[in-house]
């Protein structure tokens, strides 16, 4: 009698792990399968820039600056934010968010730039044309291992030419990494193609004379025709801490069409 109930005690006490032994060898797994997969499809990244002076395209576009960045993809469709924020409280802010699609290469994207300084008001949901501060953008190109050509033409927002009418803002920008003495490089071309958006200025200055005389200035975007508006160069040491990339780099930022030159050195904060 005794062996008989030791012998049920066992089976109950084994019973539920045989059970839930068979359960679990039984059960689906291709729901998991699909969520993994579906996670590594999904990426985001936050990186935070210090700058010792902002050039974008060609311009100058203030002096020591920290520059947040975040975004997330997701089977080649992207979304990011990027910040500009000037030590210099004179220096313009700027807040840009840019939507993109990514295949094998080829890339198309809008992106929605705005900064202070140009409205009055530095309003942000203010999408009045002519008066806006925003700028709306369009952008195709193609980025591979040994180079990377890309097209950008404004297309609404603040953007017209001295005469009024719409500018639509073009740059084309090609650029070709390589590595060298241990360090990555990255050499960069941009041209525009024909007048790009601008405003005139009216000044009073005194002649060799001594007369004073009324001087009128044309400033433009890009440039007032055909130009090559930037040519870059940057070399970045790239050290890692954890999860955290941290890229050094050093760059000679300069503007053939204004005859300018900028020497700028910077560090990245990227957590991935």
């Amino acid at each position: 009698m005794k062996k008989i109930i030791s012998l049920a005690l066992m089976a109950m006490t084994l019973l539920p792990a045989t059970t839930l032994a068979q359960e679990e060898q039984d059960a689906p797994e291709v729901e998991w399968v699909v969520e993994i997969v579906e996670e590594s499809e999904f990426k985001a990244y936050v990186q935070a820039d210090l700058v010792s002076h902002y050039m974008w395209r060609g311009t100058d576009m203030g002096g020591i600056s920290i520059q947040p960045e975040a975004g997330i993809s997701w089977k080649g469709l992207s979304l990011s934010a990027f910040g500009n924020a000037g030590f210099d409280k004179e220096d313009p802010q700027e807040f840009d968010l840019t939507l993109g699609y990514e295949y094998k290469g080829f890339n198309i994207g809008i992106t929605d730039y705005w900064a202070t300084g140009v409205d009055p008001d530095d309003r942000y949901f203010f999408y009045k044309d002519k008066e806006t501060a925003h700028q709306f953008e369009a952008n195709f190109g193609y980025s591979g291992k040994y180079f990377s050509l890309q097209a950008y033409t404004m297309f609404w927002g603040n953007d017209y030419k001295i005469n009024g009418d719409r500018a639509y803002s073009t740059y084309v920008e090609l650029s070709v990494p390589f590595r060298a003495g241990g360090l990555d490089w990255d050499a960069r071309v941009g041209i525009t193609p024909f007048e790009s958006a601008g405003y005139a200025t009216t000044s009073t200055k005194q002649n060799s004379l001594g007369k004073q005389i009324t001087v009128k200035e044309s400033h433009y975007f890009y440039g007032e025709g055909f130009a090559c508006n930037m040519a870059s160069i940057r070399a970045t040491k790239n050290l890692q801490y954890k999860s955290l990339r941290l890229p050094i780099f050093a760059e000679i930022h300069t503007n053939p069409y204004l005859q300018k030159a900028n020497f700028l050195v910077g560090i990245s904060v990227i957590a991935f």
